[in-house]
């Protein structure tokens, strides 16, 4: 691995005409999951040059089942930056893993419920008494959502989860959880109209993708932080704008994906991204704190977690320029 990150400097040296002393920086990307649009503005930093201008040469490394979490790898400095969870990175932090947030790609948790069109089921409300598949990594939102409107949890009809959503389809299954971008997005190319359900839309509010990197590289190479995240949030920007380039981008790094899919989860992603409230990648302490209180209510957290140290905009208003 560590040869052919080098080699990839000697790559993009020769590509760009660096000068002596202007040799790019190798670092690396710890992805949550294996390649697709979801990470598709880092692709176009590399694809359009913007880390390249940033004197950069990122690997993105994907994430598969039995492999170390991009937290454990960048708390061991295996990584330089790791994508996650929110949920995840609390618990991580309650652990004592010594990483800190530093931006928040989407604004609005992916996390949804959705249903067949020809049901009716369009509310939370509409969930009661009906049968729900949703994985424990739902259940956070589904509660609190529900919670929210003043409805019972166990008011609902739990049913076995999978990725395989012919029970959905066939009706055997009411509501379907999954992250927008990919279970709904899977039901309308099998030609099924959905309803999603968003718990943003019922005060549930939170963030997904955080970027983090470790407490030691914030204090010994802020400038680091700096430039990876402003080519980072300029690959972003570009793939919001340019949504069918982006799309190119995955598939260049990934040539076995299915575009129709790939450009679609894109689309669906772009509302949460780039809500049009803050800039891409902002984050503030309300969310956080909304965040943290719903994991306390679920007593998956044990005691609150001290946002001043757990997250920082420091980075991100160098970035904006604020």
């Amino acid at each position: 691995m560590r040869k052919a990150l080098a080699l990839a400097v000697v790559v993009a040296l020769a590509r760009t005409g660096l000068a002596e002393g202007q040799t790019p920086e190798p670092l690396s990307v710890q992805l949550k999951w294996h390649h697709q649009t979801q990470f598709a503005g880092l692709y176009v930093a590399e694809h359009r040059g913007f880390y390249r201008a940033e004197r950069l040469v990122v690997e993105h490394r994907p994430w598969r089942v039995g492999m170390p979490s991009p937290i454990e790898e960048v708390a061991a400095g295996r990584a330089t930056f790791g994508i996650t969870s929110q949920t995840e990175f609390l618990l991580a932090r309650e652990r004592g893993a010594p990483v800190v947030a530093v931006a928040a790609i989407y604004q609005k948790t992916p996390v949804g419920f959705f249903a067949l069109k020809s049901s009716g089921i369009k509310h939370p409300r509409d969930f009661v008494g009906k049968s729900v598949a949703a994985a424990p990594t739902h259940e956070v939102h589904l509660k609190a959502m529900m919670r929210r409107l003043g409805l019972n949890p166990a008011s609902i009809q739990r049913v076995p989860y999978s990725f395989d959503l012919t029970p959905f389809y066939r009706g055997q299954v009411a509501v379907w959880a999954g992250y927008v971008m990919n279970q709904p997005v899977d039901a309308r190319l099998a030609g099924h109209e959905v309803t999603v359900i968003l718990p943003s839309d019922y005060g549930v509010y939170g963030y997904d993708d955080v970027v983090v990197a470790s407490e030691e590289l914030l204090r010994q190479r802020p400038g680091l932080v700096e430039r990876w995240l402003r080519a980072a949030l300029r690959g972003w920007q570009y793939a919001v704008q340019h949504p069918e380039e982006a799309t190119a981008a995955a598939l260049a790094v990934d040539p076995a994906l299915r575009r129709e899919k790939q450009l679609a989860m894109l689309l669906a992603s772009i509302p949460l991204i780039h809500t049009g409230e803050h800039p891409i990648g902002w984050m503030t302490r309300t969310v956080w704190e909304d965040a943290a209180r719903i994991l306390l209510e679920e007593k998956i957290l044990t005691r609150p977690p001290d946002l001043g140290s757990a997250f920082t905009t420091a980075v991100l208003e160098k970035v904006y320029g604020r």
